[in-house]
Order: C-alpha cells, then structure tokens, then sequence
C-alpha cells in the first residue's frame, strides 16, 4: 500500500470519528434539552393507593380507640393499682410499670391489625413482604426500644406535674430537649446500625467528587455511608452522616447519584435536622399544654369513669396518649406542608449545585414505572401523609427550573461557592 493510499485511509478515520462524535453530541445535547416526560400512573397503582389509605388511618386510630376505652372503662385506675402493689408503693416503678404494661398491652391488641397490613395485605396485591420471621423480629425491637425510653424518662413529667402543677407543661418540655436530642443521634447512629448493615462509602472517585461538592459549600470533609433503604442525612452536630441507598448505584446512573447527593447535602449544609429538633421542641410544648387544659377539664368531668381525679396520678398516661395522638393527627398536615418545602428546596439545591436536571427527572419517572406507583398524590396523601412532593412534581421542576441558563440569580448562591472548571464532574454549579 503506498504512503499516499494510506494517509487517505487514515484521514477518512480522522473525518469519520471526528463526524460521529459531533453527531453523538449533538444527539446528546438535544437530548439532554428535551423534557422527561411524566409516566402513567397504572389503574392498579392507583387502585393500591386508595386501598391502602384506610388502612393507614385504622393505624393511626387504633392506639387511640384503645387508650380511650382503657380511661373510660376505669380499666387504667385498676392497672395502676396492680401496678403499685408489684411496686411495693414505689412511686417511681408505678409510674414505669403503668406505662410499660400498658404499651406491651396495646401491643399485643394492635399486632394481628398490623400483621395484616405488613404482611397479608401487601402480598395480596402482589407486593414484596417481610418474612413472617422478619415482621416479628422488627416489631420485638421496635417495642423494645419503645419500652427502654419509656423506662428512662416517663417519670419525668410526672414529677414535675406533682411538683410544679401549674407550669409543669413548660418544665417538662425544657427537661425532654436533651432526650429529643439523644434520640435523634442514637437511634440513627448507633441503633439502626444494629440491624441494619452500614459501611463508608468506599468508591474513591465519587467520594473525591463529593468531598468536592461539599468543599464549595465550606464542609471540609462529610462522612458518607452506605446501607438501609433510602438516603438521607441523620444525626446532629458531629454525628451527622450522609446516609446513601445501599441499592444506589445499582438503581441510578453517575449523574443521577451526583443529584442525589447534592440534594442531601442541601439537609446536610443548611442543617435541616436541627430545624427538625426545633419543630419536634415546638410540638412538645404545645402537646404538653393541651395535656394540662383539655386534661384537667376532661377529669373534672368523668371522675367516676376514669378512677382518679389527678393528672400526676400513673392511670392518666392513656390520657395523655388520646390527648397528644389527637393534637398530632390535627398538626400533621401541617407539619407534611413543611417538609414538602424542605424537600422542594432541597432539589433545588441539588439543582443549582449540580445543574442534572433530566437526571434528576429520571430518578423519578424510573422509579414511577420501576414501582409502578403514582405519579401524583391523591388529595388525602397530600393533607395527610405526603412529606415530600409527588414525583411528577418534582419531574416538572427537573424540566422547568434552570435559571442559569438565563444568566439570572441562584437562591442558594451564597451559600456555595461556583465550580471550578474541572473539580466535580461535567456540571457548571452554583
């Protein structure tokens, strides 16, 4: 072959490849500027939905029926009376004992309700269940950790009730921050690890560009794990983590992990979990005091049904149940309409910070069609349990919002620094 001959063979596979590269990023750049459209929600998804809603609510209604009747029949005076012998008299194993017997009790009454529901329920409509095995296991610790708190700190506001009767609300709720507080670190951090797997994440590329990510918002290192079912930021102060999906990476592209991350780092950088121990501090206080109003106006009147005549007496404690379950179920929408925004802010920090806007709206339609589930929420989620936007929602976003592009100012321009060329992946940030 002559020298000519070649050269001519090898520019026409200079000009081909330098062809399809520009032909496969123009497709890409079309691609990439066309919107995700919303997927159809399946009459079953649809179907499941409502058939499960009621169901959600006999769970939340159950534990109050019980208490009710527990108070109305005179049941709980009797309890506390058996529980004061065992006691010895003790003031401080009484009150325990009451409020540990009571929730093993209503335990046991709830649990062929909730076994249905975990179990029977989902596998009848056809979709993944725990073992039998499995269901027992996480309702034994479940109720576990239910009784260890009440053992440690139930007494509380009942001292203070019998000793400061008329502002023992607001005492009580200064005494319970710290144990909110604990909470919210140990169950996460160093309970849920003992049943669920956790380990950092050990993809040194994406830590790297991570860890460059949260360099740009002033977080010099993050700590990053892996494990559980969903991701999220947990703990407070210098136990706060990023928790990531461990199906992850199996479920989402680079990019798509890039968002997700940039979205929890929004909870992570803006500290949204202390925000949550002030709203849990909120609620607190305000039950409390509905507790001692509605509470000391409801025993003035049924007396002789309930076998006591004083709130600090043990045998309220299915009053004080009724009472903050109801006052919960009121705020809760409320609550929900809250969350939705953090949520809503949150992408579109992850927006801002990573500009992966179709990847972003694929998470959501893949996992619309991945778990054939509803693409909107039905007015009842919505007001009642929806604490984060529907997926369509949060697809439109995707598709809407880039304000870069018009060269017109972030939110959250103050509060990362913009990319530099090169450091994190393809995408311009904030």
């Amino acid at each position: 072959m002559t020298y000519e001959r070649r050269m001519t063979i090898r520019n026409s596979v200079v000009n081909w490849l330098i062809g399809g590269a520009l032909a496969l990023l123009l497709i890409s750049s079309a691609h990439a500027g066309t919107p995700v459209a919303v997927p159809h929600t399946t009459q079953a998804a649809s179907a499941f939905v409502q058939h499960r809603e009621p169901l959600w609510m006999v769970a939340q209604l159950l534990p109050i029926l019980i208490a009710f009747l527990v108070l109305v029949t005179g049941l709980g005076a009797r309890l506390r009376s058996l529980c004061a012998r065992l006691a010895g008299g003790n003031w401080f194993w009484t009150v325990t004992l009451f409020a540990c017997i009571y929730l093993m009790l209503a335990a046991l009454v709830i649990a062929p309700f909730d076994y249905y529901r975990d179990i029977v329920d989902l596998r009848t409509f056809g979709h993944s269940a725990p073992s039998p095995l499995q269901w027992f296991a996480g309702e034994a610790a479940s109720l576990v950790a239910k009784l260890v708190v009440m053992g440690l700190f139930v007494w509380i506001p009942y001292a203070l009730i019998a000793k400061s009767p008329r502002r023992w609300w607001f005492y009580s709720t200064l005494a319970l921050i710290p144990v909110v507080f604990l909470v919210l670190v140990a169950i996460p951090v160093w309970v849920a690890p003992l049943t669920t797997h956790y380990q950092p994440l050990a993809n040194t590329s994406l830590m790297v560009k991570i860890e460059a990510l949260a360099a740009r918002c002033g977080v010099s290192h993050i700590p990053v794990f892996v494990g559980g079912n969903e991701d999220t930021v947990v703990g407070l102060g210098p136990t706060n983590r990023i928790i990531l999906d461990k199906d992850l990476f199996k479920n989402e592209t680079p990019d798509q992990v890039m968002f997700t991350v940039g979205h929890e780092l929004k909870h992570y950088v803006e500290m949204d979990n202390w925000r949550g121990l002030a709203i849990i501090s909120c609620l607190l206080l305000a039950g409390f005091f509905l507790v001692d109003r509605i509470g000391r106006w409801w025993i003035a009147r049924r007396v002789h049904h309930f076998g006591f005549d004083d709130l600090a007496d043990p045998a309220s404690f299915p009053l004080i149940v009724v009472i903050l379950s109801v006052s919960w179920l009121a705020v809760s929408p409320l609550f929900n309409l809250y969350a939705r925004h953090i949520e809503h802010e949150a992408d579109r920090f992850g927006l801002e910070l990573t500009h992966e806007n179709r990847a972003m709206a694929e998470i959501f339609a893949n996992e619309i069609a991945r778990h054939d589930e509803p693409a909107e929420w039905d007015t009842f989620f919505l007001i009642v349990r929806a604490n984060h936007p529907s997926r369509a929602e949060r697809i439109r976003f995707a598709n809407d919002y880039h304000p870069w592009e018009g060269g017109k100012p972030l939110v959250y321009r103050d509060v990362c620094k913009p990319e530099i060329s090169g450091v994190a992946g393809r995408s311009n940030g904030i």
